[in-house]
């Protein structure tokens, strides 16, 4: 979620150590930078076997904050997500907020199913000057002092991963999944905002689909606008 600060994990990748069809071990100086590129995104196990990454350490400040906020389509979720869209790539590089759309049943009944809004944030800086950035770029979702956590880094990403944030940091090297539920996905990019109407049939759509959908929209901008 510090994308929009630093870019993705690949684009901090600095050298890297590659066995090839031959037997040679090349680094990036040996390797040349088209498969150095490659090796970032293009599948590196489709031209070796990948022995280690370099990777650039970044900085964060102490604490971080961050928020879960929750709004039902009778909440007026489809405004603030359509507000939340036309804003959220331009923010303040330090924040980022991705949007979590889910169906729930609140009564175990289909006639009670819903679409929920979550607005999941991870702002690199202290929880009063995110609530300063707020109110002057999204007013509408009412981020509040109570709706926030301020904590170190590290326990941001056990929160975000969905652990306790007071929970051992143990948990980030265990490999076994937290979750062993199976699902399929697919990943796309939007390259021009939806108005509200068109959010309006996509939730209508969701809500009735006998399955319980689930859709993370993220925002780019910042850092990847300056990718070629």
């Amino acid at each position: 979620m510090m994308m929009r600060a630093y870019g993705l994990a690949v684009d901090n990748i600095i050298d890297a150590r590659i066995a090839i069809a031959s037997g040679e071990v090349l680094d990036r100086g040996s390797m040349g930078e088209d498969l150095f590129w490659a090796l970032r995104g293009g599948g590196g196990a489709s031209f070796g076997i990948i022995l280690s990454y370099k990777l650039k350490l970044l900085q964060v400040p102490p604490k971080v904050t961050v928020f879960n906020i929750d709004k039902l389509l009778e909440q007026g979720a489809v405004k603030l997500l359509t507000k939340w869209q036309q804003i959220a790539y331009n923010l303040d590089k330090r924040l980022f907020i991705r949007v979590q759309l889910q169906v729930v049943d609140r009564n175990h009944r289909s006639s009670s199913k819903t679409l929920m809004a979550t607005f999941q944030s991870l702002f690199l800086g202290e929880q009063t000057e995110l609530l300063s950035l707020m109110a002057e770029s999204f007013p509408e979702l009412g981020v509040k002092s109570e709706d926030c956590m301020e904590l170190s880094w590290i326990r941001s990403v056990l929160s975000i991963a969905g652990y306790p944030p007071g929970g051992s940091l143990k948990k980030l090297l265990d490999r076994k999944p937290q979750y062993h539920n199976l699902f399929k996905t697919k990943s796309d990019f939007l390259r021009m905002p939806f108005n509200e109407d068109v959010w309006e049939v996509i939730s209508a759509w969701l809500v009735g689909q006998n399955e319980f959908p689930y859709v993370i929209i993220d925002p780019f901008g910042e850092e990847w606008t300056k990718l070629q």
